[in-house]
């Protein structure tokens, strides 16, 4: 019997601990205040039925990668084409299957990629996505949940091409509310 005893003695001192943990943290909290829910993430865009790009927007199923049984969902850009300024409520998850590709989040300085990057904007995180100048982009492109997509303005050349981190273009929309850039 005294084996025994020394045998499960370490086998019950990690559970019996835990439980003492436990009851002191839920002790230790009994007075604090209820949690917040979190905000709903939102940004100064606006639902529309159709895609804001320049150029055509053409969904295309990504082979490379199968979800149930079925091609992914996908896009591809042409060459020099892209997404305007949105966010999605509940985020996005975006990984280039070909090509190269451009992505941007408001504040940042845009990002290529290449077969495999991936980029993430989560919710409420204005960003956008396209094709480089030179070349064409096939993405992989879904949101993380049922989400909705709201639409700002267009991406201007300095954004487009490395050269602004979007904080001038969306300051000109806030203040005119025009989406489209002058030629």
């Amino acid at each position: 019997m005294p084996n025994s005893w020394r045998t499960n003695y370490p086998r019950l001192l990690l559970p019996a601990g835990l439980v003492l943990t436990l009851f002191a943290t839920a002790y230790a909290q009994r007075d604090a205040p209820p949690a917040a829910p979190p905000a709903t993430p939102s940004c100064p865009g606006q639902a529309m039925r159709v895609q804001q790009a320049t150029g055509v927007y053409m969904p295309k199923p990504v082979p490379d990668i199968v979800i149930n049984g079925q091609p992914a969902p996908g896009a591809i850009w042409q060459p020099g084409m892209r997404a305007y300024w949105h966010c999605h409520t509940g985020g996005q998850i975006m990984m280039l299957d070909e090509g190269e590709g451009r992505v941007q989040k408001r504040g940042e300085r845009m990002r290529i990629l290449h077969r495999g990057d991936t980029e993430y904007a989560g919710p409420g995180v204005e960003h956008w996505h396209g094709a480089s100048p030179d070349a064409s982009a096939h993405f992989f492109q879904t949101a993380t949940v049922n989400s909705t997509t709201l639409w700002m303005e267009e991406v201007g050349r300095d954004d487009y091409l490395g050269n602004d981190t979007g904080i001038n273009s969306r300051n000109e929309f806030i203040k005119t509310g025009v989406r489209k850039k002058n030629p």
